[in-house]
């Protein structure tokens, strides 16, 4: 059953039975431990928060994930309403030694996370309250708000800010990573525009973390923060729109024997790439025949007049289809790309996404990757929703930040950020995936351009440390002493954690 009031809780009979002690992570949270939430966790809830178990109608719409791969599992799940309900739980797992994870938009795979078992799941979505201030331009945000929601009250204030193209994404779970989108080139990543975020550490203390304030915690929360509490609200400064709000887009496919045109154009471009512009180019699969696909989805924040410099050497080559259109902002998240990134929102089966950046391509080893990736597909027709999507965004604001600003190490490493991502639904095909993708990855980066791997934080799949945290060493040795310092007993130890 569902008790939409906390409070409701304390009028459950249920029979009491002993539970072993257990290692953090594996505490079981069976009958007793169900009074134990119904007596102690319920009392400190607000009324507005909500408490679901396994048995109950809503579990499922509370608890799914975006992949099953390596997920985390959980035996109670927590709605809270207020900054003071996330509190609360955050002291009631930790007193009792159980796992816990807050999610907003449900999208992080972090191999890391299938060490949460039986856990507590603070589910963020009621924390999603979004304000923009008319005159300064600053936005207010709840740490369950997702990029859909965002966009849509930006826009309405005559507003933007670089967001990812996902609509359905969480804002502080891929801001804390970095957080690219197609307008970094002009405004830069999501950590840039940070100006405040207000943090529920292990101990339950809430602090504001600014430049000013926690100064030490301010560098490393932004390119790592999933590693020292929950973001339950955060501060943005946002940017007027491009002129009319208009954004030039076109969608193109082209033939297979293209692939090295298409690829050597981009390499011409990559070079000086207007700060408005953002292109992915998508290796998918025909659903029909199963066989692997040539799409581009090319987005300009301007007027088409100046968009149509960029795209008229795309049209030369003779693409299959090219279709020219303007939207607004608010309408980039599902009509781009024909609705396929939108797609990547469906919370079905096992997504299990490697990663890699590339300088440039190298068109020999593309087009090896790309038989592979067919003879991949027809042997394993059951990946058929799967893709391989390079994203290759303007870098002009991003490399005017220095890399020591943050804990975010790889600005002057991230011209193409490529994600392997296969789709799947029988999990007996997940070892031919790991080690399909895995070799393929090796295969790229050897001819990545740049001398070692680099991947960005929020899609990194068990790396080494370094190369989404940074090969300087002092990098690292920063990153430990801030755990030490504010995550002592690695509470926050299930995404990309890092060690002490």
């Amino acid at each position: 059953m569902l008790f939409s009031k906390a409070s409701m809780l304390l009028a459950v009979i249920v029979t009491a039975v002993y539970a072993a002690p257990a290692p953090l992570g594996v505490t079981r949270l069976d009958t007793f431990r169900k009074r134990d939430v119904a007596s102690t966790l319920a009392t400190q809830l607000s009324p507005g928060s909500t408490i679901v178990f396994p048995q109950d109608n809503s579990w499922e719409n509370v608890t799914e994930r975006w992949t099953l791969y390596q997920a985390p599992s959980f035996q109670v799940a927590v709605e809270p309403a207020t900054e003071q309900d996330v509190v609360a739980t955050v002291n009631f797992a930790v007193s009792r030694n159980i796992s816990f994870l807050a999610q907003g938009g449900r999208h992080g795979y972090a191999p890391e996370l299938q060490t949460i078992q039986n856990g507590v799941l603070i589910n963020l979505e009621q924390l999603d309250h979004i304000s923009v201030d008319g005159a300064t331009g600053l936005a207010t945000i709840g740490g369950g708000t997702v990029y859909d929601q965002v966009i849509n009250a930006t826009y309405a204030a005559g507003r933007e800010m670089t967001v990812g193209s996902c609509p359905c994404v969480g804002v502080l779970g891929a801001g804390l990573g970095g957080g690219h989108g197609r307008l970094q080139g002009l405004h830069g990543l999501s950590i840039d525009a940070m100006r405040r975020l207000r943090v529920v550490l292990a101990s339950g203390q809430v602090i504001d973390v600014t430049a000013t304030e926690y100064s030490d915690l301010w560098w490393g929360i932004r390119g790592a923060g999933q590693n020292f509490g929950i973001v339950v609200e955060a501060d943005f400064q946002t940017s007027p729109l491009v002129p009319q709000g208009l954004n030039y887009d076109v969608e193109m496919t082209f033939s297979d024997e293209k692939l090295e045109a298409v690829l050597e154009l981009m390499n011409q471009q990559v070079i000086n790439q207007p700060a408005q512009l953002a292109i992915d180019i998508i290796f998918g699969a025909n659903v029909t025949t199963i066989k692997p696909e040539i799409a581009i989805n090319f987005v300009y924040a301007g007027p088409q007049s100046d968009g149509q410099v960029y795209s008229a050497p795309w049209k030369e080559l003779g693409p299959i289809t090219f279709v020219e259109e303007n939207f607004s902002w608010a309408e980039l998240p599902t009509r781009t790309a024909n609705g396929l990134i939108a797609a990547q929102c469906l919370k079905y089966g096992y997504k299990n996404t490697y990663s890699l950046n590339l300088k440039t391509f190298d068109t020999a080893t593309m087009r090896s990757v790309y038989t592979s990736w067919g003879n991949f597909l027809a042997l394993n027709p059951n990946v058929n929703a799967s893709t391989i999507l390079f994203e290759v965004y303007g870098e002009e604001a991003v490399t005017a930040v220095e890399n020591s600003d943050s804990a975010y190490p790889s600005r002057d490493f991230e011209n193409i950020l490529t994600v392997l991502t296969s789709w799947y639904t029988d999990p007996s095909l997940t070892q031919a995936v790991d080690t399909w993708t895995s070799g393929i990855r090796a295969q790229m980066n050897a001819t990545s351009g740049y001398d070692r791997l680099y991947v960005y934080q929020n899609y990194a799949h068990a790396e080494p440390l370094q190369a989404y945290y940074g090969y300087e060493p002092w990098r690292l040795q920063r990153l430990q002493d801030l755990k030490r310092k504010y995550d002592p007993h690695q509470i926050f130890s299930a995404y990309h954690p890092i060690p002490i």
